[in-house]
């Protein structure tokens, strides 16, 4: 596999589209053969990242289109969080110049009218806002909210467990067999249906839930939530991971997401 050299090569995209042409790869057979939809390939080619889902998906599919036609999908994807999802440092406005004497040497100073209006409005803010404690601390404590989606595989208990008390997490993936990969995070598929080898890994981050199925079964190392553990399925199986760690739950697929 050559190795992407980014001192010297094209931009991302023309780097993706001249190694399709080499291998004589139309459009179509690159979503055949990624499981990635052709808009998304179009706009990787093209460096349309407004069509394209979060970055962690264009990371996803840089590496997956990359090793397809024989480049360094992992230097792709490197090059593109430096390149695209690292802002450039904001511009700090010069702060704004003190105007002094304003009103001459011979200006006057304040009026005692201007600070009697001004105690005046501070009291009535202030009387506000006791009105507002007042009135907020009747009653007993709001219940906590009940997290409505109900979906398995949450251990909180309690309420503990609802998605918006979830953390986001990083999640990597390191095939020991050869499987065939679904997974999702955020509701987008991050693998979409794509075989894995032996030997690689995969990583992803900024979701608070991920689903993975192991479509036929396999073996993978999965790391997310703190929790390291190596899943193994004889057949089709689903897990899920969030901050509380891995469990295995009913199987999702053949979907994905």
């Amino acid at each position: 596999m050559s190795r992407y050299d980014e001192s010297r090569a094209p931009g991302i995209g023309a780097t993706l589209k001249d190694a399709r042409r080499r291998l004589d790869m139309d459009i179509r057979e690159a979503e055949e053969r990624t499981k990635i939809r052709t808009r998304y390939l179009r706009a990787l080619e093209a460096e349309d990242w407004e069509v394209l889902p979060a970055p962690a998906y264009v990371r996803g599919f840089l590496r997956t289109y990359g090793q397809i036609l024989g480049l360094d999908g992992g230097a792709l994807a490197d090059r593109y969080r430096r390149s695209v999802e690292e802002p450039a440092p904001a511009a700090v406005a010069p702060p704004e110049p003190v105007l002094r004497n304003r009103g001459g040497s011979g200006s006057r100073p304040p009026s005692r009218n201007g600070w009697i209006a001004a105690v005046a409005v501070a009291a009535v803010v202030l009387v506000a806002i006791l009105a507002v404690i007042g009135l907020t601390s009747d009653g007993d404590e709001d219940p906590t909210p009940i997290d409505p989606a109900g979906r398995h595989g949450d251990r909180g208990g309690g309420g503990s467990g609802g998605e918006e008390k979830r953390k986001p997490i990083d999640v990597r993936l390191e095939p020991l067999t050869t499987v065939r990969v679904c997974l999702v995070g955020g509701g987008e598929p991050l693998i979409d249906s794509q075989i894995l080898v032996a030997g690689g890994s995969e990583e992803f981050g900024g979701e608070k839930r991920y689903r993975l199925d192991l479509v036929g079964g396999g073996t993978v190392r999965m790391a997310a939530g703190g929790e390291e553990k190596k899943l193994e399925a004889g057949d089709d199986a689903s897990f899920e991971a969030d901050d509380a760690g891995i469990r295995e739950i009913e199987y999702a697929g053949p979907e994905c997401p």
